[in-house]
């Protein structure tokens, strides 16, 4: 049985996706626990000139452990109405090659306030950064299904997809 074309996953990195990734901070990476189970957390990024991701952390958490078993991740960004994500292979840097890639990481997503404040933090914590190499990339859009909707006579102007789901907040 074919995959339903509203459910189907698009396969490589695009100039869009780069563009889109550009304007984002946050990345959820996954790396594996020791019992095989996934660990989950949110890091700032860096899409590199080699689309590289790049993202700081301390050498003393769960996710640099595991990497440092199973060095293979897979990071995962909304791209709202969808989501792109890339598996690869993951190098850990430190030293000078790390404090360089972590200071231009803040350098593009704080303030100047925020390098006043939580830049201090990052700067005195993060002394290590991992690099993602991607050997694939995926992605989904909502405009298949979008589309469909319109076919079935859903009312999308008066209920454009921004208005969907409630605000469980």
């Amino acid at each position: 049985m074919a995959i339903d074309p509203a459910y189907r996953t698009q396969r490589g990195l695009t100039d869009e996706m780069r563009s889109h990734l550009a304007k984002q901070g946050n990345v959820i990476l996954a790396t594996v626990n020791d019992d095989g189970t996934p660990h989950l957390t949110e890091l700032l990024f860096l899409l590199d000139d080699q689309d590289r991701v790049q993202m700081p952390t301390p050498q003393t958490t769960r996710k640099y452990k595991n990497l440092e078993k199973r060095p293979v991740a897979t990071v995962f960004f909304y791209d709202q109405p969808g989501w792109i994500s890339a598996t690869g292979a993951v190098e850990l840097w430190s030293g000078e090659r790390a404090a360089e890639a972590n200071r231009a990481n803040r350098e593009r997503l704080l303030t100047a306030g925020g390098h006043a404040t939580i830049g201090l933090l990052l700067a005195a914590r993060e002394d290590t950064t991992i690099v993602l190499t991607p050997d694939r990339w995926l992605s989904w859009s909502a405009a298949a299904t979008v589309a469909e909707i319109a076919q079935l006579g859903g009312d999308l102007e008066t209920h454009p997809p921004d208005t969907w789901f409630k605000d469980l907040g």
